[in-house]
């Protein structure tokens, strides 16, 4: 059970943080201040609206307190245009640079994609992190197997995703499985949580803008997750539960080459009503 602290003395009592609680468990008091309706600590998602929104502070959860929230200031946010340049000018990056990534810049872009959004506030991702390349090539050999196997029993999946194309380039030491990204971060949960799947998506391509911001570069990289989910050797090798899903897998490398143009898109097709 979550529990609201509010100081009346500095609460305006104006209902705003009512108005703006998604689960509608907030209400206002004899005395002006905002307490949960009965039974809405328990059902509380912790989202923290009612904790971030008070402009005077005048809100704590148990689960949460000012002195260790960080202080929103607009005017260090990027503008519109600055927006618009990150998300455009974002590359998908499969060549790196032959160095390693710090683990304290891994630590900081995970702790980026935690804050993308979930289901009712779930937040079931967990992350998996392989920043060894040796490692990384390891499971590309082990994920070239998985393949080669697939394509023996003339699965048509492998026929659908080009494995032989895939296995030939590994065999004669060009990996196009993991691209010989020094990092792979997985993104993961619970096999039996519905939102599991999508948040993993959300939460990783959070990751991948942060990386970008942070000069790194990264790729989706999908035949690792297809191979963790199929392949018990892979799943094996990364040590992963068999209880767990992959949702998405990224590689991430300083990126060999900077890129100078924003390349054309096809239009938006937009169905107005």
């Amino acid at each position: 059970m979550i529990a609201i602290k509010v100081d009346k003395n500095t609460c305006k009592g104006d209902g705003k943080c009512v108005e703006i609680c998604p689960l509608k468990i907030l209400q206002m008091n004899a005395e002006r201040v905002p307490e949960f309706i009965p039974g809405g600590g328990d059902i509380c998602i912790n989202c923290g609206h009612c904790f971030a929104f008070c402009p005077v502070g005048s809100i704590e959860l148990s689960t949460m307190n000012a002195k260790d929230a960080m202080r929103l200031d607009y005017s260090k946010l990027p503008s519109s245009e600055q927006v618009e340049l990150l998300l455009k000018a974002r590359r998908s990056i499969r060549t790196y640079k032959d160095e390693p990534i710090k683990k304290e810049i891994i630590e900081k872009l995970i702790d980026v994609a935690r804050y993308a959004p979930s289901g009712i506030n779930r937040q079931p991702v967990d992350w998996l992190v392989i920043n060894n390349k040796e490692k990384v090539h390891q499971l590309a050999g082990l994920i070239a197997n998985w393949m080669e196997g697939l394509l023996k029993a003339k699965s048509q999946m492998a026929e659908s995703f080009s494995f032989d194309r895939l296995v030939e380039s590994y065999r004669n030491s060009d990996d196009k499985i993991c691209r010989n990204a020094p990092c792979i971060i997985i993104a993961y949960g619970v096999k039996d949580d519905p939102i599991v799947p999508q948040s993993c998506t959300i939460s990783a391509e959070y990751l991948e803008l942060a990386a970008f911001g942070f000069g790194l570069g990264a790729c989706w990289a999908g035949y690792v997750q297809m191979a963790i989910n199929m392949s018990e050797d892979a799943r094996k090798f990364i040590g992963l539960s068999s209880r767990a899903i992959a949702g998405a897998a990224m590689m991430v490398g300083l990126p060999k080459y900077r890129y100078n143009r924003i390349p054309l898109r096809n239009p938006a097709k937009i169905i107005w009503k």
